[in-house]
C-alpha cells in the first residue's frame, strides 16, 4: 500500500496530535487537528485519555478548539469559536465540558480569550483591554463597549505609543493583551500588573500569586523583559486578619545581556522554576539555562546548566523533582531533576537518549504516570505515558525496558491514523574543519528507486534547532517517495550538542555553519548511493538565509536553490523584524561580512523564492528585494516566486501547504531531474 506520506494532498490532510493537556491528578486530553469539514482550514478537537480504554472525543463542532485546560474532577474548559444558539457571529468563548453532559458557555470576551491557566479554583486568561476601558467601574462592560464601536463603525486604525507592533504573522491590535481571571462566583477581575507588555505568566496552585513576564523597552527601543512576582486578590480569597497582600515584587530587571521567563510554580507553591537565556547580541552567544526560585528566600539555584542541554518545559513531578526536555544529539531525551532543599542538584535521563531515536516534547505528570509526546523523522507525534520515576528502576520489576536501560514509555493509540514512511532514515556523520564532529540524518528511498539517488539537502531553521523530529511542513517523504535521498544536517548553532556548538557559529552565520553543511554534503555524496551530479539545497527562516549564502558562495555546486522566508539583506533585516533585539545581533558585524545581498552577482543556479505576506518575523521586504536582486543583478534564467499574500512564516493553510510542495517538487523535477515544468494544478 502506497504511504499517505508519499503524496502532498495526502500529507497536508492527515490527522495530527496537535497538543497535550494533563491535570497532575490524573485527567488527560489531547489536542488532535485535522481538515475542517470545507478543507479549507484546520480544526483542533480535543480528546480524552482515560489510563484504560480508548481515547474519546470530547468535542465535534466544526469550528473546533483553540485550548484545553482539565481540571482534577474531569471537567474541561476549552476555548472555541463556536457560536451560541441564536448567534452567527464568531467569536472566542471560554466553554466548560462537566465529566457528563453538554458543554456550555461560561464566558464571551469581545477580544478573544487564551492562554487559560487554572489556581485555586480560578480561571486565569489572556483578553485584551482598550486603553479607555483602563480604570472604568467594570472594565470588563466598558471593554465591550469600545470593541463593539469600533466594530459597528468599521474602524481598523491602531495607534500605537511605543514599540512593538507586530508579532510572527500578526498586528498587535488596538486592544492590549491584560490578564483576567474567572472566579468561583462567576465574577471577571483583572489582574494588576506592571506596565509594560504582558510576555507569559504562571499561577501559584492556590491562585493568589502569580509570575509574570513583562516585556519594557531600553531608550533605544530594544525589546527586553522583566520577571515580577504579582499577588491576586479578589472577594473568593480573605486576606489573612484583614491585612493586604503586598504588592507587585520585581524579582528580575530589564538587562543588556540576559531575560528571565516563568516557568511552573511547584505544587507546594514554595518554588518556581525559571529559565533565564543569555540573549544573542554583537559578540554574546545566545544560551538558556534552568533555575530554581525560592519563594521564601528568593535564593535562585541553578539546576540544568547551558553547557551540556538546553532544558526546557520544565513540570514539577513533586515538591523537590521535575521533568524537563532537550535535544540530544540529533534525538531527544527527558531529563528528571531532583533538587532537594538541602542538597546538591542531581540530573538523571528520564527517557529517551543513547538507542533510541525519538524527540520528546510536553511530558508533564498525570496522576502517577507521565505523559507525552514523542516523534521522529520516522514517525509523526504519538502520545506515550510511563509511571513516574520508571526510568530510573531495574529492568525486571514490571516495567519494560529499552536498549539503554530507561524505560520504555508505553504507546496510547487511537488517536491518529498509522501509516509507515517510504523509505528508511540512516545517520551520516564527519569531521569539521575545526575537528569537531558533526552529524546528520539521511532519509533513503525503499528498494523500488534504485540508486545513485539524486540529493536534496533541507537546512533547518532557528538557527537554534535540530533536524530530530516529525515536521508537517518540511516534511522529506513526499521527495524521498519520488527517489529523492534527502538530507538533514545539524550544523553549527544546532541544539542538542552542548554550548560549544553554539558557541562555534553565532557570531558568524555563514562561517562555520554553511562550512559545516557542506562538509556533510561532501560526506553524503561520498556514498555509493548518492548521485554527486544531481543535487539541489533547500532552507526556510535561518535555513532560508543558508541557502541564498549557498547560492552566492557554491556557483553551481548545485542545481538549484529553494529559499522560504529568507533572510537576505542583514542591512535592513534587523530595522524591520519585529524582533527588534536581531538589530543588535546582525549590526554591524554580521551584515557586513555575511548579508548574502552583497554577493548576488556570483549566483549561477536558479532558486525558487517562497515568502508570505504576513511574515513579520522575516518581513516580505526580504524576499522583494531577493527576487528583485534576482531579475535585476543575475543572468541565470528560471528563477520563480511562489507568494503567499495570506500566509506568515509558516505556510499553515491545507491548500497552500499542498501548492507548497508541488510547486517545490515541480521545480527540483525540472532542474535536478531534468524534466518539464509542470505548474501546479491549484496554482491555476
Amino acid at each position: 500500500m502506497t504511504s499517505r506520506y508519499a503524496h502532498p494532498e495526502q500529507l497536508v490532510t492527515t490527522p495530527r496530535i496537535a497538543g497535550l493537556a494533563a491535570h497532575r491528578n490524573g485527567p488527560v486530553v489531547v489536542l488532535r487537528q485535522e481538515p475542517a469539514p470545507d478543507g479549507k482550514r484546520f480544526v483542533k478537537h480535543a480528546w480524552s485519555v482515560l489510563r484504560d480504554g480508548a481515547p474519546v472525543q470530547l468535542t465535534h463542532d466544526e469550528n473546533g478548539v483553540q485550548e484545553v485546560r482539565p481540571t482534577g474532577s474531569g471537567a474541561v474548559h476549552f476555548t472555541s469559536e463556536r457560536p451560541v444558539p441564536g448567534e452567527d457571529a464568531k467569536r472566542t468563548r471560554l466553554w466548560l465540558l462537566p465529566g457528563h453532559g453538554e458543554a456550555s458557555p461560561v464566558l464571551d470576551a469581545p477580544n478573544g480569550i487564551s492562554n487559560l491557566q487554572l489556581g485555586g479554583g480560578r480561571v486565569f486568561f489572556v483578553s485584551g483591554l482598550h486603553p479607555g476601558a483602563r480604570g472604568a467601574a467594570d472594565e470588563f462592560a466598558r471593554n465591550r463597549e469600545i470593541h463593539d464601536r469600533r466594530e459597528e463603525t468599521g474602524v481598523s486604525a491602531v495607534l500605537y505609543d511605543h514599540a512593538p507592533i507586530r508579532y510572527w504573522d500578526h498586528d498587535l491590535p488596538a486592544a492590549q493583551d491584560a490578564l483576567w481571571f474567572l472566579d468561583p462566583s462567576g465574577r471577571v477581575r483583572r489582574v494588576e500588573l506592571p506596565t509594560g507588555r504582558l510576555l507569559d505568566y504562571s499561577v501559584a496552585p492556590d491562585g493568589t500569586w502569580l509570575l509574570a513576564t513583562i516585556g519594557t523597552l531600553l531608550p533605544r527601543g530594544v525589546q527586553r523583559s522583566q520577571l515580577w512576582r504579582v499577588p491576586v486578590s479578589g472577594d473568593d480569597v480573605a486576606d489573612p486578619d484583614g491585612v493586604a497582600p503586598p504588592g507587585p515584587q520585581l524579582l528580575h530587571d530589564s538587562a543588556e545581556a540576559e531575560s528571565w521567563d516563568c516557568d511552573e510554580v511547584s505544587p507546594d507553591g514554595t518554588r518556581v522554576l525559571l529559565t533565564r537565556e543569555r540573549l544573542w547580541r554583537d559578540g554574546v552567544n545566545m544560551a538558556l539555562s534552568l533555575w530554581v526560585h525560592d519563594v521564601a528566600t528568593g535564593a535562585e539555584t541553578e539546576v540544568v546548566p547551558a553547557d551540556e542541554h538546553w532544558a526546557h518545559e520544565g513540570r514539577w513531578i513533586d515538591d523537590e523533582s521535575f521533568v524537563c526536555t532537550a535535544d540530544h544529539k540529533g534525538r531527544g531525551i527527558v531529563l528528571r531533576v531532583h533538587c532537594p532543599r538541602d542538597g546538591q542538584p542531581r540530573v538523571v535521563v528520564e527517557a529517551g537518549g543513547d538507542g533510541q531515536d525519538w524527540t520528546y516534547s510536553s511530558v508533564q505528570p498525570a496522576g502517577d504516570d507521565l505523559v507525552g509526546l514523542r516523534a521522529s523523522y520516522a514517525h509523526p507525534a504519538e502520545l506515550v505515558r510511563w509511571p513516574v520515576g520508571a526510568g530510573a528502576v531495574a529492568e525486571g520489576k514490571g516495567v519494560a525496558a529499552s536498549s539503554n536501560g530507561l524505560a520504555e514509555p508505553e504507546t496510547v493509540g487511537g488517536l491518529v491514523p498509522e501509516d509507515t514512511v517510504p523509505g528508511h532514515l540512516e545517520e551520516v556523520t564527519t569531521t569539521a574543519a575545526d575537528g569537531t564532529e558533526i552529524r546528520a540524518w539521511l532519509a533513503l528511498p525503499v528498494d523500488e528507486h534504485t540508486g545513485p539517488h539524486p540529493l536534496l539537502v533541507f537546512v533547518h531553521g532557528g538557527p537554534w534547532g535540530s533536524s530530530n523530529q516529525w515536521s508537517w511542513r518540511w516534511n522529506p517523504w513526499p521527495f524521498v517517495a519520488r527517489g529523492y535521498a534527502v538530507l538533514l544536517p545539524d550544523p553549527a548553532i544546532s541544539t542538542g550538542y552542548g554550548q560549544s556548538m553554539i558557541e562555534r557559529g553565532q557570531q558568524e552565520l555563514g562561517g562555520a555553519p554553511f562550512d559545516d553543511v557542506m562538509a556533510l554534503t561532501e560526506a553524503a555524496t561520498a556514498r555509493a548511493d548518492v548521485d554527486p551530479a544531481r543535487q539541489a539545497l533547500l532552507g526556510g527562516s535561518y535555513g532560508g538565509y543558508m541557502a541564498n549564502w549557498v547560492a552566492t558562495h557554491t556557483e553551481d555546486r548545485f542545481r538549484c536553490i529553494v529559499t522560504h522566508a529568507s533572510l537576505w539583506n542583514l542591512d535592513s533585516m534587523g530595522a524591520t523584524t519585529d524582533n527588534t533585539v536581531w538589530r543588535e545581533a546582525l549590526e554591524p558585524a554580521q551584515a557586513a561580512v555575511y548579508s548574502p545581498h552583497r554577493f548576488v552577482e556570483r549566483i549561477r543556479v536558479p532558486l525558487l523564492v517562497i515568502h508570505g505576506d504576513k511574515d513579520y518575523r522575516v518581513p516580505i521586504a526580504q524576499g522583494l528585494e531577493l527576487w528583485s536582486d534576482l531579475q535585476l543583478r543575475t543572468t541565470v534564467a528560471g528563477h520563480r516566486f511562489l507568494y503567499y499574500p495570506d500566509e506568515g512564516h509558516w505556510i499553515l493553510k491545507p491548500a497552500n501547504a499542498r501548492t507548497w510542495y508541488e510547486t517545490v517538487l515541480a521545480f527540483l523535477a525540472e532542474h535536478v531531474l531534468d524534466e518539464d515544468w509542470t505548474r501546479p494544478e491549484l496554482l491555476g
